[in-house]
């Protein structure tokens, strides 16, 4: 590709922020969990090592890993028109992002939290086939999709300038909490201060539909969910068995 077809690769023209990954000592257990909340059809991949899928709408999650894992979420994952895999690769690569190994190497920001590109419409892919359906009972929310992702890091500044290349100008900035935010079509990335702590991808929030938040407050206890303050009244946060923190939304 000439330099000029290569840039205009970016910022990326995604149709939003669509599955995380997540890394966990028990894949198949986590699994579980958010299938009772999201959707009891699991999926998993046809060929070894064993990891599990859960659908939330038209998003996913992921779940890797082995028993001695730290549980993460270790990527996210934005759709990209038109995408093609080593076209992409060299329009980052020229934009001084570094991407990992291999074809479907990640992108890795200046903290080492990696965002992978997929192309549109994304959703499953052909290696993954249906697993077990873990109950015959409707899921306790209906998930829509995405609607952020917030990431903590060890620099603002720094780190707005390199989410700048894949999703331009921030749109928005606020203090309490302070974040950085990105749009990324109906979805949004947000950035925080780690404030000391590791940099790590902090949360995900889900859009739901008929969302009441007293009474997915008590499914979410019954389903063994920790309730965590939220500093949105309009949000609902929990912690999976994990550690890994969600938060769930109104959404059309």
């Amino acid at each position: 590709m000439a330099p000029l077809a290569r840039a205009q690769q970016l910022p990326l023209h995604t149709s939003g922020l669509e599955h995380i990954g997540m890394t966990v000592p028990d894949p198949e257990a986590s699994a579980k969990f958010y299938g009772r909340i999201f959707d009891p059809q699991l999926f998993q991949e046809r060929d070894p090592p064993p990891r599990f899928y859960a659908r939330t709408g038209i998003s996913y999650i992921a779940f890797g890993g082995n028993a001695t894992a730290t549980p993460k979420i270790d990527h996210f994952c934005a759709l990209v028109d038109d995408y093609k895999a080593q076209e992409m690769r060299k329009a980052l690569e020229d934009a001084g992002i570094a991407m990992g190994n291999g074809p479907g190497g990640m992108a890795n920001d200046p903290d080492g939290l990696r965002l992978q590109l997929l192309g549109v419409p994304g959703g499953l892919a052909r290696t993954i086939i249906p697993a077990s359906r873990i109950t015959q009972d409707d899921p306790a929310l209906e998930a829509i999709g995405f609607d952020h992702i917030v990431l903590s890091v060890s620099d603002l500044e720094k780190s707005a300038a390199y989410y700048r290349k894949f999703f331009g100008m921030e749109v928005s900035r606020t203090k309490k909490p302070e974040r950085i935010w990105f749009a990324a079509a109906k979805t949004r990335l947000g950035l925080e201060p780690a404030n000391g702590k590791m940099p790590a991808v902090d949360h995900v929030c889900i859009r739901v539909a008929g969302f009441e938040k007293r009474s997915a407050t008590e499914k979410l206890k019954r389903l063994n969910a920790e309730i965590v303050p939220s500093n949105d009244e309009d949000l609902l946060r929990f912690r999976d068995p994990n550690g890994i923190v969600m938060e769930l939304k109104a959404g059309a």
